[in-house]
């Protein structure tokens, strides 16, 4: 290395200082040489200013060091740039360190219209790096001008406009991206470096959607009841944290035990709800601008993206505000039949609210391989939506539902047609689900045999016991015990573990001996799996509880204390059983007897 940067060790008091916060120990130092105070003191270019800001901590130093500059006369080198051409405004909306930010623009408020060499200004970094604060300050301070050297050009149009938006959606500041389109409606209409609008950026991210939310029965119940409250400006949202204002103290007091869990849907409700508002301004600046090619553009664009990722909402939202950008081009299909590609079934369910249209949508063919929508619904759904569902048995039964749901929308000439390659859409399911079908053939005999064997000891150790009852036989044969109510209960449970143990190998001996055909995995295997595992877990329970029983009347005469621990203990087994099993025994039943997919989801009509 060259002797030309000895400098940065002979610095090297300077740079710990400012990293340390540690004005004291180099304000002498400044004083004899106030040069050093801008001087580039690292292989990097970097001021003590810019290590200083880039700390986040040393708040102290930044502030003694911005006065003594300015009070030399050298306000003018407040903004050296490093090597990479970032200003210390730069860094300290990198770092979100607002303080700096506050110091820096009092001494020269248009640098936050400057952008680094690479076209960042300090507001599109603040959004890039996640620092709200920072972002929010800066959207104060920086007037819709252009850059004292750019002329033409400013923060909120162009690229800068929709990086920013975009950048600021994406950091899930969805509150200041509300704030932003108010100041700058045009904002919505640009694209930012990788040519995508806010809308597109926004059906990126279901998770911020009512539909996205994956709460249970407590957590839905807990979301309805916080309330949400618009200001009259109709983009600001309070929430009103008070769930249950006449509660009880001791309701009060377990909640404050919940406090994460409620916050968390708490703060899933305000996305929601600031999703929809987002979503509904943009349609609306994007509408009333009245220009055919800009409603086009960015309302198809944005379904396009909306259809992979499954958010139906913005979709359902474009189309009440334009029902033409159904016939919008979504990757060589149309957006009835993209929804069947992508197998999104919220999207799909939209033509459950359409008028006489969802006739023209479903009878749409792709020219280009002369297939129909029951051939796109044939063909094997893409990865990411066919692993949603657990094990090969149950996804090869979600396609066959996809299947026969676009069975009924179609023309009846349309279930025989041939493709290009003269295939009717049964035989292209055929083909394109094969090897799944291998997958969940074995599938469902790997699980049959494992629970057949745990079945079948369960029927022996039922049966030997029937005939072994506790305490033995009195001379005419009847039970010792025969009068106790824990006998009574060993009887039963005793009974009930035997008669469902055996229904449930009759169950898995069902599967094992099954031809696996297709249309098997619709119904006939998922009822059997169904019934075969409610009933082992009936037949683990009922030989817990006779096995506890029969413990309790052998030794209450010794052991009084024994049937609070045997209750505990019998319950592990069973409690292992259900979160083990219990996932998959309510997936198929939601799947095979539970409500369908496919369904009207809003009372809204489109067209």
């Amino acid at each position: 290395m060259s002797d030309k940067y000895n400098y940065v060790i002979s610095d090297l008091p300077i740079y710990k200082a400012a990293l340390l916060d540690d004005w004291d120990s180099v304000s002498q130092i400044f004083e004899r040489d106030p040069d050093l105070m801008t001087k580039q003191i690292t292989y990097w270019w970097e001021t003590p200013l810019i290590i200083a800001v880039g700390t986040n901590r040393s708040h102290r130093f930044v502030e003694k060091l911005v006065e003594h500059i300015v009070d030399v006369g050298a306000k003018e080198k407040l903004f050296v740039t490093s090597y990479g051409g970032n200003n210390p405004l730069h860094y300290a909306a990198k770092v979100g360190n607002t303080t700096a930010a506050k110091l820096l623009v009092a001494q020269k408020s248009d640098m936050t219209r400057v952008p680094n060499p690479y076209g960042n200004t300090p507001l599109k970094l603040a959004a890039w790096h996640g620092n709200k604060e920072t972002l929010k300050y800066l959207l104060k301070v920086t007037p819709d001008l252009p850059p004292p050297e750019k002329e033409g050009s400013s923060p909120y149009t162009g690229v800068a406009g929709g990086d920013l938006i975009t950048l600021t959606i994406m950091a899930g500041f969805y509150d200041v991206a509300l704030e932003i389109i108010d100041m700058h409606p045009n904002i919505v209409l640009e694209n930012d470096r990788n040519g995508q609008t806010a809308l597109q950026i926004l059906a990126q991210k279901p998770e911020i959607f009512p539909s996205g939310g994956r709460l249970g029965f407590w957590g839905r119940f807990i979301y309805s009841l916080i309330p949400m409250k618009k200001s009259e400006g109709g983009t600001q949202v309070k929430i009103l944290s008070k769930i249950f204002n006449k509660s009880t103290a001791g309701f009060w007091s377990a909640l404050q035990y919940a406090a994460p869990s409620i916050k968390n849907i708490h703060d899933i409700k305000v996305n929601n709800n600031l999703s929809s508002l987002l979503v509904d301004r943009i349609c609306k600046i994007v509408i009333e601008k009245v220009d055919h090619n800009i409603a086009w553009n960015i309302l198809g664009s944005a379904i396009t993206t909306a259809v992979t990722y499954g958010t139906h909402e913005l979709i359902e939202e474009c189309i009440l505000t334009y029902p033409g950008i159904i016939w919008y081009n979504v990757g060589g299909f149309y957006l009835l039949l993209a929804a069947i590609k992508q197998r999104q079934e919220r999207v799909y369910n939209l033509v459950y609210q359409m008028s006489g249209h969802k006739v023209f949508a479903a009878t749409e063919v792709d020219a280009e391989e002369n297939e129909n929508a029951l051939h796109i619904a044939a063909k094997l759904a893409p990865p990411h939506r066919l692993n949603a569902v657990t094990g090969a048995a149950l996804q090869m039964q979600r396609e066959l539902q996809w299947y026969e749901e676009v069975e009924k929308f179609i023309e009846p000439s349309y279930k025989e047609a041939l493709n290009k390659k003269g295939k009717t859409p049964r035989m292209v399911f055929t083909d394109a689900h094969k090897d799944l079908l291998a997958e969940g053939q074995q599938w469902m005999k790997d699980t049959a045999c494992s629970c057949t064997v745990v079945a079948a000891l369960i029927v022996t150790m039922a049966f030997a016991a029937a005939f072994t009852v506790p305490g033995g036989n009195l001379d005419n044969g009847k039970p010792l015990f025969q009068d106790d109510i824990s006998f009574m209960l060993f009887i039963v449970s005793d009974a009930i573990a035997l008669f469902s143990s055996s229904t449930s190998v009759l169950m898995f001996l069902g599967i094992l001996t099954s031809r696996y055909a297709d249309d098997d995995f619709l119904y006939a295997l998922p009822k059997r799996l169904s019934i075969g595992l409610l009933s082992l877990f009936m037949s683990i329970a009922a030989t817990m509880i006779a096995f506890s029983s029969t413990l309790a009347l052998v030794l209450k005469e010794k052991v009084t204390w024994i049937a609070a621990p045997l209750v505990v203990a019998t319950s592990i087994p069973v409690c292992l059983f259900a979160l083990l099993q219990f996932p998959l025994l309510v997936e198929l039943f939601n799947s095979t007897y539970g409500r369908s997919i496919f369904h009207q989801q809003n009372p809204r009509r489109i067209h």
